[in-house]
């Protein structure tokens, strides 16, 4: 699944492929009329924006650096529609372009630039429109600012509340994505996403990082005796109980089934493995009553750490994995980590 940024980038792709189609055949077409009316300035400007329309819109949908070419074509677009309105016998309709701004900027830049943009062309534009076509102070003078100046104000207020709610109802629905539907947990796609991160970070501060799969020993058993809806209140339980127990660096995230992952950030191996076993025995120690039903639990666990037990997050959760039914084979309700595994298998 696409995350919010490729998500965002690929609508803003769509959206400016579009534009550029129409700066494109209307530059082109004004261009034309104002070579025919003598207004030879405005007119090269005009084709050169259509020149560069096109060579934009072969490119934008793949083009590297996206915001940056949108700012190098927005910015000074923008600066043309208002030299247009600038430039004598120009048509007051020029206008319209002007107040189409906001909505482009919002759209192509996003809330915070898009505003200043926004209202810095706006206002230019307002100036230029009340120095070209403004005369006086009678009433219908007074009358045509108010418009002007009210209908610029509610294209930005319109295109503003637009895009806050567009940002809003975008993390809403990445949010629900990525959170496990009954434990309120980050689910897998989370956890990628958080490793990858976690991974660069370690990389770059030569810091520690360690994956730890944690599994609820005789869950079926639970099930089986007491029906799902207490399984399912079990799984809740555990889930609450190691998140309020971990750092808020880490991660936890429900892998599936009655499996949950802890990212574990900056803890030394040792450290890691501490952290894990002492889960494990407060777990342990403190039985999870249901509807007067009192359910004994614990878990098993399985560590790998970042660098001995592999690079990508499939690797180190092969690794734990393994571990963690190693634990399962030798008893249940332990840790199993590189040191623990090495040790097990000479007993053996």
């Amino acid at each position: 699944m696409l995350n919010n940024l490729d998500q965002n980038l690929q609508y803003r792709r769509s959206v400016m492929r579009v534009m550029l189609l129409l700066v494109m055949v209307g530059g082109a077409t004004f261009s034309v009329i104002n070579f025919y009316r003598g207004l030879w300035p405005l007119a090269i400007l005009e084709m050169i924006f259509a020149f560069f329309a096109f060579f934009l819109w072969r490119k934008i949908l793949y083009i590297s650096n996206f915001q940056r070419w949108v700012s190098i074509f927005l910015l000074p677009f923008f600066t043309t529609m208002v030299y247009a309105m600038y430039v004598p016998n120009t048509s007051v309709s020029i206008f319209v372009w002007i107040i189409a701004i906001p909505m482009i900027s919002y759209l192509m830049m996003g809330r915070v630039q898009g505003f200043w943009v926004s209202i810095f062309f706006i206002v230019s534009g307002v100036s230029v429109y009340h120095y070209r076509f403004i005369e006086g102070n009678s009433v219908i003078d007074i009358a045509d600012s108010l418009n002007i100046i009210l209908g610029a104000c509610l294209m930005i207020s319109l295109a503003h509340v637009y895009e806050v709610n567009r940002e809003k109802n975008e993390e809403r629905l990445l949010e629900l994505a990525s959170t496990d539907s009954l434990t309120g947990l980050a689910n897998r796609m989370k956890l990628k996403e958080n490793f990858a991160l976690y991974a660069e970070y370690a990389k770059r501060h030569k810091s520690s990082l360690a994956v730890a799969i944690f599994d609820l020993d005789y869950f079926k058993k639970i099930n089986d005796e007491h029906g799902h809806h207490v399984g399912d209140a079990t799984l809740c339980y555990i889930a609450n109980f190691i998140k309020d127990r971990v750092r808020k660096t880490d991660l936890l995230a429900r892998f599936g089934g009655e499996e949950f992952v802890l990212l574990i950030v900056g803890s030394k191996d040792q450290d890691c493995y501490k952290q894990v076993d002492s889960l494990r025995q407060q777990l342990q120690d403190t039985p999870f009553i249901y509807d007067e039903v009192t359910l004994a639990m614990t878990v098993s666990a399985g560590i790998a750490t970042y660098g001995n037990d592999g690079l990508s997050l499939d690797d180190l959760l092969l690794k734990a994995d393994r571990r963690l039914y190693l634990a399962k084979d030798n008893g249940r309700n332990c840790v199993v980590d590189g040191s623990k595994e090495s040790e097990i298998k000479n007993h053996n």
